[in-house]
């Protein structure tokens, strides 16, 4: 089992492009965090490899600080955990920090302990793959896309979303920014009632060679229950199947079987799990 780093992630993209397209869905963070940094140098802040065996990939990896290390391994592939645990090691022996984990369970199980420290889960999560949309019963309303003029609201539902999804609180200036640049590439959706009142929100903010990433679905708790959410990602899912995307994919909280159940009746299917675990910051390196 060999270790293979590279000099940017431009050339992690084009060595492990076959991999990267075969399973795009699964590993979407590694494949967006590489795409965004792709005219930079690797340094231990930003690090990408993978582990190998006879030049065929066993694992997939990625570091890009402030943001978790994601890791990607085929299915099945009972060899990656084992390539987890040296990548722990490895990080571990040569001082390279990293804040936190995104993996699948095996690989979480394998990681953690090699690496150390005491880390927390913050959300056990389901990728969710969308193929063919089924038409969701339509609730009263429409759905459009927001602009500037939705930003105090955004800000407002985006720090809620981070509360209760994952139980943080970043700073309402962060969140704003955020969504000021989504609103700029119209990537944010809100459902409308027939009186012109906003009633949720979704963003397909990461797009992927061959599909749409789906994200801060957010309903506040007195408008739920009406089927808004569920309408509103269908309308994404409509639109990006339209413009020639073959897939449309999310990520559902285990915690949350309910909004399981409602993706799946739209035609979402459970990919693979993933995990988001938080290493205490007195165990950092």
């Amino acid at each position: 089992m060999k270790c293979k780093l590279y000099q940017t992630p431009q050339d992690f993209l084009e060595d492990n492009r076959g991999f990267l397209l075969k399973y795009e869905a699964a590993v979407q963070l590694n494949l967006g965090n590489a795409q965004s940094h792709c005219g930079e140098a690797c340094r231990p802040g930003l690090l990408f490899g993978r582990y190998e065996e006879q030049g065929e990939p066993l694992l997939l990896f990625g570091n890009t600080l402030p943001w978790n290390l994601c890791l990607n391994a085929v299915p099945g592939e009972i060899r990656a955990p084992a390539a987890a645990t040296e990548l722990a090691k490895h990080l571990k022996q040569s001082g390279i920090v990293i804040h936190g984990l995104n993996a699948r369970k095996d690989l979480c199980e394998a990681f953690l302990p090699a690496y150390g420290g005491t880390f927390h889960m913050r959300t056990g999560m389901d990728v969710m793959v969308l193929e063919v949309l089924i038409e969701p019963p339509r609730a009263p309303g429409h759905v459009r896309k927001a602009v500037p003029a939705d930003l105090d609201m955004l800000t407002e539902w985006g720090l809620a979303f981070q509360r209760e999804a994952v139980h943080e609180s970043p700073s309402e200036k962060e969140i704003q920014e955020k969504f000021s640049q989504y609103v700029e590439k119209e990537t944010v959706y809100l459902f409308e009632q027939p009186d012109g009142t906003a009633v949720s929100l979704a963003a397909s903010n990461r797009a992927l060679p061959h599909g749409a990433g789906i994200s801060w679905v957010y309903t506040p708790p007195e408008h739920r229950g009406h089927g808004y959410a569920q309408c509103t990602v269908a309308e994404i899912c409509r639109e990006k199947l339209a413009e020639g995307k073959k897939y449309c994919t999310l990520f559902v909280d285990k915690a949350n079987p309910i909004s399981n159940k409602i993706y799946q009746k739209i035609g979402f299917q459970i990919l693979e799990d993933c995990f988001d675990y938080k290493l205490n910051e007195e165990d950092g390196v």
